[in-house]
């Protein structure tokens, strides 16, 4: 996915940011040429005048009512409180059944950011300290009672609580003013109120938000899980994450734990007040458990009940890539498209303290054959920097024995790198998701590392529980799978995330653990640029210091194939690159 230019926006960030685009069904994957210009760039526009806002959503050509879809995924959710959840796959189930302020609406290549709940994307005067939004009217939740502003700002409240660390943690920070907003505000549980004069809702229509310094990005942050409603008097506080309260055109009919969920239609939802979502199915399905070869070969098939089925993440085993690939009816299953995501094999900086073992790791380890056991080339392209090309500013810099290492990985100059330190036999726990392909990854790591002079201990880490499993701060290991996509296309959303040192704490996406009292600076600094483009630039620099230090290994620009039955239609990349299961449809 790397190029060797990038087209820049120069509008502010409240109108236009930039967006990875892809192949649609049965297009050419051009994943195999890194010097090829792979992504497609659109912009993201906000509808300001909330004339995009109004529902309902677009029809789906062809697209018509009734049945069942089947939905085949390896595991369940982790987590079902929108305030929590983190994971792309996650959030795309869950905003079929919980809206938010605002979201992201999709017409071909053209992607809107909407106002959802909300009229439209915010109103702001001054510069982007106060955002006011207005409610739509009919918006309900599936028992029927309406959406009020106070939901939101209790929604937003209870994020600040402790119990919600793990969740996406823009709005809290902005407003609190610091990286632990819980000390500035304990939650409802035990702080009381959230005071006004930073969530207010002086009616039923109305919220209002203010900031200390201008975030022209929030309508951005609006649409993540921190805004989905909650109504004080139904907060169940931890069981929420497992009956959560829902809003969106499905509702919750049965859930058996890592087995099977039944969405079924919310019959109080109201399609004229959405714009995004559809509900043509009668009801969704999912078998959590069924791994990648299983979901390829059923899907192929589409035999009996399973040409009823679709994937919802990456679905194509690697060891089926060329049959399905290079089989022309097969093929017209799939949708296939550069992710925004950065695969990365973190480095746990507070126990590899040594630059010198960091860029020995990093010299060693083995891109081509770890790749190769994922789908090789269909998987993207060779990583460099710790962004993704689809972020704006984004371009490809020149840092020796850093980003020209050898894709194939080069152990024996490791080796001497590690002599050279007095570092040979420097142990290294591999941490790695337990599931056929990466058991596969990891033994091709470690074998590398090995060969470098590395001792190196694989350690298995369970699928369902592996982000929350890693992200302790005291999770015992050094190395280990990790992979970021921005939560709107700007670095706001990557670098200070993932880089700040202030950042550190459990559940935070700072897993590196990487602490620079200058790149923190450099963070806050960058963050006071309101001109996109500028920022953008600055971001790339920041961007190339950090892999200085080396606090990561990048691995992988990733593509993303999913496959779908024979009689399922509409399918399409929703805003995670994940399947939009609100536009498909059974064609029978």
């Amino acid at each position: 996915m790397k190029r060797k230019r990038i087209l820049v926006a120069t509008a502010v960030a409240t109108s236009a940011v930039l967006i990875a685009s892809g192949c649609s069904a049965g297009g050419q994957n051009t994943a195999t040429d890194p010097d090829r210009a792979q992504v497609q760039v659109a912009k993201v526009s906000m509808d300001k005048d909330g004339s995009l806002s109004k529902g309902p959503a677009p029809e789906v050509p062809g697209a018509r009512k009734g049945g069942n879809i089947n939905v085949l995924w390896r595991q369940d959710l982790a987590h079902y409180d929108p305030a929590v959840s983190q994971a792309s796959p996650d959030n795309s189930v869950l905003e079929m059944i919980s809206r938010r302020l605002t979201m992201y609406r999709i017409d071909g290549d053209k992607t809107t950011l909407v106002g959802d709940l909300a009229t439209n994307t915010g109103e702001t005067s001054d510069g982007g300290k106060t955002w006011k939004f207005t409610l739509k009217d009919g918006i309900k939740y599936s028992d029927g009672t309406p959406i009020v502003a106070k939901d939101i700002k209790y929604a937003v409240s209870r994020s600040f609580s402790s119990l919600y660390a793990r969740g996406f943690q823009y709005i809290q920070t902005w407003l609190a003013d610091s990286e632990d907003p819980s000390k500035f505000y304990a939650g409802p549980y035990e702080g009381g109120e959230l005071s006004n004069d930073k969530v207010e809702a002086p009616d039923d229509k109305t919220v209002i938000f203010k900031f200390s310094q201008p975030r022209p990005d929030f309508p951005f942050a609006a649409a993540l899980g921190a805004t989905a409603p909650v109504p004080q008097a139904k907060d169940t506080k931890e069981a929420m994450d497992s009956s959560p309260i829902t809003s969106g055109p499905y509702k919750i009919a049965s859930h058996e734990v890592d087995k099977s969920l039944k969405l079924v239609r919310n019959e109080n939802w109201d399609p004229n007040t959405d714009s995004i979502r559809h509900q043509y199915a009668d009801s969704y399905t999912f078998q959590f458990g069924p791994l990648p070869a299983e979901i390829t070969d059923r899907l192929s098939a589409s035999a009996g009940d399973d040409k009823n089925s679709t994937g919802l993440y990456q679905t194509v085993a690697p060891e089926r890539f060329e049959q399905v690939m290079n089989d022309p009816k097969l093929k017209q299953q799939i949708i296939d498209k550069p992710t925004t995501q950065v695969d990365l094999y973190a480095i746990n900086t507070t126990r590899v303290t040594d630059l010198n073992v960091r860029k020995a790791l990093l010299t060693a380890f083995p891109k081509e054959q770890a790749r190769l056991q994922k789908g090789g080339p269909y998987q993207g392209d060779f990583a460099t920097t710790l962004g993704s090309p689809s972020t704006l500013g984004w371009q490809k810099y020149d840092l020796p024995g850093v980003t020209d290492v050898d894709p194939k990985g080069n152990p024996e100059k490791a080796k001497q790198m590690l002599t050279d330190a007095g570092k040979l036999g420097y142990s290294i726990s591999l941490g790695y998701n337990q599931t056929p392909t990466s058991e596969k990854e990891a033994l091709a790591i470690a074998d590398a590392l090995t060969k470098a002079g590395f001792k190196v201990e694989k350690i298995p880490m369970q699928a369902k529980t592996y982000l929350d499993t890693r992200d302790k701060v005291d999770n015992n290991l050094d190395f280990y799978w990790s992979a970021w996509a921005a939560d709107w296309p700007t670095g706001v959303t990557v670098y200070p995330e993932l880089f700040d040192g202030r950042k550190i704490g459990d559940g935070r996406p700072n897993n590196t653990h990487f602490n620079n009292p200058e790149v923190n600076a450099e963070i806050d600094r960058i963050m006071k640029i309101t001109d996109p483009a500028e920022q953008g630039a600055e971001f790339n620099k920041l961007d190339r210091k950090i892999m200085e230090s080396v606090p990561a290994v990048p691995y992988v620009y990733p593509r993303r194939q999913i496959q779908f039955g024979t009689n399922v239609g509409g399918a399409s990349f929703d805003w995670h690159t994940v399947m939009n299961l609100s536009n498909l449809y059974l064609k029978s």
